[in-house]
């Protein structure tokens, strides 16, 4: 039995067709060298057909503007994609290999590193040649550690004065007020009707940041909480609240998580600043699974 050429087998597999569709050749068409009836203009149009039905929606998802010269320069790099096809040209395995490294080297940048592609480029060039100004892969893996530390150093310890004085700051701010255990809240929406007792769940939205502003917790979507479980500065505040009510609530170390912290979340001794939607009240026994 004959074998197709894989390009026509391609075609063929992609366009159902059968043998038939390869009998037709353009007069004046050069004949195959394997098959004086198929003509490798006909072979290259046909194949050429169907490859671009799936490469035209790429393109246009990539550029706004799809002319002649695009499409010259598109195909001009396809071209040159087969001039370095050999996998041992050092060109195209350096291609091959730097795809894989724009992902890391760009990470890099993002983490605070001064790396651009220039000069890990030029850096790459002399490593491979020996030449990686003192460095062995031990010293060069201490050395990223050490300038991470200094580009992205670990945050101060929080202090008791420190949260005090954020503290101190909020209950000095207009419309907010303190409750005898030291909570302080702020009314942004009030609600109405009933505030939930301790044997409520509650339906809410909320977000969770530190006394430096930086966010630790959000809801993306409503979440129920049964009201008694919760830290006594967050019970306490949406005992305050009202279904529909919007407060900011401002929770002391002592109502939080103390001086143990949260999972690394929360440091210790941290006060805690919610914003916080009170969507619905429900008794336990009607809250959702």
């Amino acid at each position: 039995m004959k074998h197709l050429c894989s390009a026509t087998l391609v075609a063929a597999i992609l366009t159902g067709a059968g043998t038939s569709a390869i009998q037709a050749t353009p007069a004046g068409a050069p004949e195959s060298a394997g098959n004086p009836a198929v003509s490798a203009d006909s072979c290259a149009a046909a194949f050429a057909t169907i490859m671009a039905q799936y490469l035209k929606p790429e393109i246009a998802r990539l550029s706004e503007t799809v002319d002649s010269a695009y499409i010259n320069e598109f195909t001009r790099g396809v071209a040159h994609a087969f001039d370095v096809k050999n996998l041992h040209a050092p060109f195209y395995l350096g291609a091959r290999n730097g795809f894989a490294l724009i992902d890391r080297v760009e990470a890099m940048a993002e983490m605070g590193y001064p790396i651009t592609p220039q000069n890990f480029c030029n850096a790459l060039n002399n490593a491979l040649k020996d030449s990686t100004m003192g460095f062995d892969a031990k010293s060069a893996d201490n050395y990223l550690r050490d300038a991470m530390a200094l580009i992205s150093p670990e945050p101060e310890p929080l202090t008791p004065e420190s949260q005090q004085q954020f503290l101190d700051q909020q209950k000095n701010r207009a419309g907010v007020e303190q409750t005898p255990s030291g909570l302080l809240f702020e009314i942004i929406t009030e609600g109405e009707g009933q505030h939930p007792s301790d044997t409520d769940m509650v339906k809410v939205t909320y977000t969770g940041r530190l006394s430096d502003g930086t966010v630790f917790d959000s809801s993306d979507r409503p979440v129920q909480f049964p009201v008694n479980r919760l830290v006594p500065g967050f019970t306490e505040g949406l005992k305050l609240m009202k279904a529909g009510g919007e407060y900011r609530i401002f929770i002391p170390p002592a109502l939080g998580y103390g001086e143990k912290g949260a999972a690394g979340v929360i440091p210790p001794g941290a006060a805690l600043d919610f914003t916080v939607t009170l969507l619905d009240i429900m008794p336990q026994e009607q809250a959702q699974p």
